[in-house]
């Protein structure tokens, strides 16, 4: 097996400082539940039955599926998987959008910029998946598993 390239592992770091990032928004939102709750939720419009939503729950879901893929790809990827290499890709691809539509509710300062700065990193991250380096590993590795191994 070849070794990773530098970029490889500012990749996986960045990665796993996303996953952390998650975990770290998933208990501001616990925390400031109230005041996104006014922000997400529909407003109560004379005696409407609609009821507000409750979406903490479905966040820690999200975060917490997001998350185990988001960790098992890192695993393959660092052992040079290209498909893993794209999926995570798509999976920092879908949290920048997810931070970008964040921004656009206008919630409070803290997780405004929470939500920037998750923005950055990923914009950061993606780099760094599609360096040249990130690529030449992969097909390094690719092209390993399929030579013969020497008996013995």
């Amino acid at each position: 097996m070849t070794k990773r390239p530098p970029a490889v592992d500012v990749a996986c770091w960045l990665l796993w400082f996303l996953v952390a990032a998650g975990l770290a928004v998933c208990v501001m939102v616990v925390v400031q539940r109230d005041d996104l709750g006014a922000v997400w939720s529909p407003m109560q419009v004379g005696d409407s039955t609609v009821q507000p939503v409750e979406f903490v729950p479905v966040i820690l879901v999200l975060y917490g599926v997001t998350a185990l893929l988001a960790m098992t790809l890192i695993a393959l990827f660092r052992t040079g998987y290209n498909w893993a290499r794209h999926a995570l890709a798509a999976v920092v691809v879908g949290v920048f959008l997810v931070t970008v539509a964040t921004v656009r509710t206008d919630p409070p300062r803290l997780v405004e910029w929470a939500a920037i700065a998750g923005a950055v990193i990923c914009a950061v991250t993606l780099v760094f998946i599609w360096h040249p380096q990130s690529r030449q590993f992969v097909r390094e590795a690719a092209r390993a598993a399929h030579e013969p191994h020497p008996e013995g």
